[in-house]
Parts: structure tokens; C-alpha cells; sequence
């Protein structure tokens, strides 16, 4: 069994590669900081062809933005899209094809409670657009690839402590916080934990579904 992660480097990411090798996993890391661009499909190309066919993919890169209609260039716009939405598809255009040839194995799309709820400025409109385009690509992947023996599924958590929410002021932080039944930010290890349970066999029967981990911001 072995583990692709992107956005491996920091934040969730680095907290799913330490949970994965821990275990005794072989850990396949691609992402921007490491010099592989998640969002080009040859760069994506040939770090999969240089590494074992994964079993199970974790793809947690992504941007923030900031700002809402009116307020967005163009060039912002293509930025946030392209390294959240852009890159789920090339990685999976990329690896869900060798998996199933492989025999199989596991996806889990990072996506966002924006996606569910609109979003905010903070974070931006490019942002909440791309974040529930992941979760389109997640459940077309999910119903075309079954058959194939491959899952997938998303994630979408609320304010977690990464470099995303330290750079909020103590007025936003404390505003987001106000707005959840459950007040509190997540760790990265327990959204680590959560993405590997979707990976793991114990939801051998799971696809197609988005996982929400919000403090109770989106009922489902």
C-alpha cells in the first residue's frame, strides 16, 4: 500500500504524511514548495511515473484568495482556480487512470465549507467556486470509477489551524467562530485522521460522499 499526498509539505498535508509514515507507509509527497506544480499535468505526469502507482491519494493542495464579485481580477481569479480546482483534475486525470489499471484504490478531494455556504471575502469568490467544483469532480469521478475499484471522495472542513487561518485577524477568527453551533478550530491532525479513515478499507463502500467537518456550520 502506498500514499500519494499533494500539498504534502505543510499544514494538513504534512500532518497526513506523518499519520501515513508513522505507520510504516510509503509517502509519495508532490507539491509547489517541493518543485512539482500539482496544477501541470507534465509535471504531474512525470513525478507519477517516476514513483510506485499509489493505492491511495490524498490531494490537499490548494490557495486561498480574498474578496467577492467586483473586487476579483481576472488574473486572482485564474490563480485560485487553478491551484484548487485545476489541480484536483490533473491529479486525478492523472492517477485515478493507472489506479484502476492497478487494481484499484482511494481518492480523497480537500474542498471546503465555502463550497457549502457561499464563502466569505476573506477567503474570496474564486475560492468558494473552486472548492464546489472539487466536489462535482469528486462525485463524477466517484460514479464512473467505482466500477474500475476506484473510490472518491471529498472533504470539507471549516476553520482549521493552518497558515490560512493565522493570517486572519483576531476579529475575523473570533467572527467565524461566532458563527458555529460548535465554536472551535480544528487541528490538522484531525482532519489528517478523518482523510485517512476515507482511505482506509473501513469505507470500502464509501464514494461519492463529502465529509463536512465544521462544527455544525452545514447540516447535512
Amino acid at each position: 500500500m502506498s500514499l500519494l499526498v499533494t500539498g504534502g509539505a505543510q499544514g494538513i498535508g504534512a500532518a497526513i504524511v506523518d499519520k501515513a509514515r508513522s505507520t510504516g507507509e510509503r509517502v509519495d509527497v508532490l507539491d509547489l514548495e517541493l518543485g512539482v506544480d500539482a496544477a501541470d499535468p507534465a509535471a504531474v505526469r512525470e513525478f507519477v511515473e517516476s514513483v510506485p502507482t499509489p493505492t491511495r491519494v490524498a490531494h490537499i493542495a490548494g490557495v486561498v484568495g480574498r474578496g467577492g464579485l467586483g473586487e476579483v481580477e481576472l488574473s486572482d481569479w485564474d490563480r485560485v482556480i487553478r491551484a484548487n480546482l485545476t489541480s484536483a483534475f490533473v491529479v486525478t486525470n492523472e492517477v485515478v487512470p493507472r489506479m484502476a489499471e492497478a487494481g484499484g484504490g482511494a481518492v480523497v478531494l480537500m474542498s471546503s465549507l465555502n463550497a457549502r455556504d457561499g464563502g466569505t471575502t476573506m477567503s474570496g469568490v474564486a475560492y468558494a467556486s473552486a472548492k464546489a467544483g472539487v466536489l462535482g469532480l469528486a462525485r463524477h469521478a466517484a460514479k464512473h470509477w467505482g466500477p474500475h475499484g476506484v473510490r472518491v471522495n471529498a472533504i470539507a472542513p471549516g476553520p482549521v489551524r493552518t497558515r490560512v487561518h493565522d493570517r486572519l485577524t483576531a476579529e475575523q477568527r473570533a467572527g467565524l467562530l461566532a458563527a458555529m453551533p460548535l465554536p472551535r478550530v480544528s487541528e490538522p491532525q484531525e482532519i489528517a485522521d478523518i482523510v485517512l479513515f476515507l482511505l482506509s478499507e473501513s469505507c470500502a463502500s464509501v464514494t461519492g460522499m463529502t465529509f463536512d467537518v465544521n462544527g455544525g456550520s452545514h447540516l447535512s
